[in-house]
């Protein structure tokens, strides 16, 4: 079992990564926020477009955030991190209203996670995100180990392909029926 003081750290680092993610959006003029008081519904961060994009006004998605010092990356550059089964289970889902994102930040055990430098401060570490919807179930008891394409980038560049893609309107799937068919 996790100690008091490894429990504060992780609250920490988790709260770290909320906030850079908060401030990377409010960077590229995306709004954000927390979508709910209690963090019951494995979201931490709601972001949204201002405007029309696809079709759709102010498209949103909900982002659950996580900080690591365990990020690993292949070879060819993706990133690779254990999510939880709990969590890789919610994400998985293709029902919610409000799509949601995986997001994951690798920052260093030991190094600073913010540093200050002439042209201003630095937020140290880097991430990427994916959408988990349809995933298959997992057949793992604790965690699943999820792939971010390196392409998927916390940046402007990055947020809002996450919110073209997973913020505008989808259709909404139809059952196969035979109007004319036999009764």
């Amino acid at each position: 079992m996790a100690s008091v003081r490894e429990q504060e750290q992780n609250a920490l680092q988790g709260d770290f990564g909320e906030a850079w993610l908060e401030v990377v959006a409010a960077g590229c003029g995306l709004l954000h926020g927390r979508p709910a008081t209690l963090d019951l519904q494995k979201a931490d961060v709601q972001l949204f477009h201002r405007g029309v994009e696809l079709g759709t006004y102010n498209p949103a998605v909900l982002v659950q955030v996580k900080t690591t010092v365990e990020l690993r990356r292949s070879a060819d550059g993706d990133y690779s991190y254990d999510l939880d089964i709990e969590t890789y289970d919610v994400l998985r889902r293709d029902d919610h209203a409000i799509r949601r994102i995986l997001a994951v930040i690798g920052v260093s055990k030991d190094g600073e996670h913010v540093r200050l430098e002439p042209e201003g401060t630095l937020l140290v570490g880097h991430g990427a995100w994916v959408s988990l919807e349809g995933f298959p179930p997992s057949e793992n008891a604790k965690t699943q180990v999820v792939c971010l394409p390196a392409a998927h980038t916390l940046d402007r560049r990055g947020l809002r392909l996450m919110l073209r893609k997973y913020g505008v309107r989808r259709s909404t799937p139809v059952p196969d029926v035979d109007a004319w068919g036999a009764s």
